[in-house]
């Protein structure tokens, strides 16, 4: 027999070559699709992680904020609550639970009575009658004089270790108050106040 020559051999040979090219075309398309599904399904997870990061934070700010808005806990740190129970969802549940340690002193800073003003009532309180009786002899130099009142710079630290999420967080914040000094400077002297 002859072999075919001529249309219909051409034709015979191309119909094996357009199926090979089709099925290579439809394995690239899948792989495209998968590589896309995989992409999509990665960056959620990143954006999920990067969530619960910021609801970790956020916890521990609010815990902070917590502990800074109450002033008894700098006069007697041990009353500072160790740890708290943060909805940021605000679905009545807690989300986070949130390690404070106990606010520490970073440094203490008397307040001289030249810094003070009679006209604040609150600065009034930090100035003994001892501080201003010789305010109007000369010599006398009661501006220089340390007032009844100190700085007090404490620390407070907060930490999120979250087991579902996966979210670790630990915030510290600084925040200065003014206390009576000589109660700053028990505390000054009291090593497990002071921060280490």
């Amino acid at each position: 027999m002859k072999p075919a020559t001529g249309r219909g051999a051409s034709r015979r040979n191309q119909r094996g070559t357009t199926l090979l090219i089709g099925l290579i075309m439809l394995v690239l398309l899948t792989l495209i699709g998968l590589q896309s599904i995989n992409s999509a399904t990665s960056n959620l997870k990143v954006v999920g992680n990067m969530q619960h990061q910021q609801e970790a934070l956020g916890a521990a700010q609010a815990s902070i904020n917590m502990v800074l808005s109450k002033g008894s806990y700098f006069s007697d740190p041990s009353t500072a609550p160790t740890s708290d129970s943060v909805d940021v969802t605000g679905d009545g549940t807690a989300d986070y639970t949130v390690a404070l340690a106990q606010p520490c002193i970073v440094s203490t800073k008397d307040i001289l009575v030249s810094e003070l003003s009679l006209m604040n009532a609150d600065d009034l309180l930090c100035l003994s009658s001892a501080t201003l009786k010789n305010a109007g002899i000369m010599g006398q130099q009661t501006g220089a004089a340390r007032s009844d009142c100190a700085w007090v710079t404490w620390r407070v630290t907060a930490s999120v270790n979250d087991a579902s999420s996966k979210a670790k967080v630990s915030l510290v914040e600084a925040a200065k108050q003014r206390m009576d000094r000589i109660l700053s400077d028990a505390y000054k002297s009291d090593a497990a106040k002071r921060c280490s």
